[in-house]
């Protein structure tokens, strides 16, 4: 196999239900950037090394290396345009960013102010723990730069 400065890999499970609605995204995008960009689908199940290697922690996972490094990582469902931003994101160098959506902030940080008022009205101070984990979830992608 010839090594390539850009690629996207696509990691992605067997018994994954989301791999599998998404798998026709990938295969259009990949068609895409045919001969810019080579798409590598990876079976996490047959080929651990690499997936361990890559950090992958969840399926489906798309990377984008360029010069050799990582610029992009999404884990789960994306749209086809999202998928395509990826391609074209190995393709550039540019950094995608891959952040959770408002509306999903929004749910989380509801969450979070749910919990605490639950917290608040009953007492229980598990709540304040679920209030301030709900928090972390709605802004981890800001945090963990």
């Amino acid at each position: 196999m010839v090594k390539t400065q850009s690629e996207v890999l696509y990691f992605y499970g067997p018994d994954c239900p989301v791999c599998k609605t998404m798998a026709p995204f990938i295969d259009e995008a990949g068609e895409k950037f045919e001969g810019r960009v080579p798409l590598k689908k990876v079976n996490t199940a047959e080929n651990r090394a690499l997936a361990g290697k890559y950090r992958v922690m969840a399926v489906p996972t798309t990377i984008a290396i360029s010069n050799g490094e990582e610029v992009t990582r999404v884990v789960g469902a994306r749209t086809p345009g999202a998928l395509r931003r990826v391609f074209e994101s190995a393709e550039t160098g540019e950094v995608l960013e891959s952040g959770i959506s408002t509306v999903d902030r929004g749910i989380r940080i509801g969450v979070a102010v749910g919990f605490a008022g639950f917290a608040l009205w009953t007492g229980v101070w598990v709540l304040w723990i679920l209030a301030a984990a709900a928090l972390g979830f709605a802004f981890w992608d800001k945090i963990r730069r």
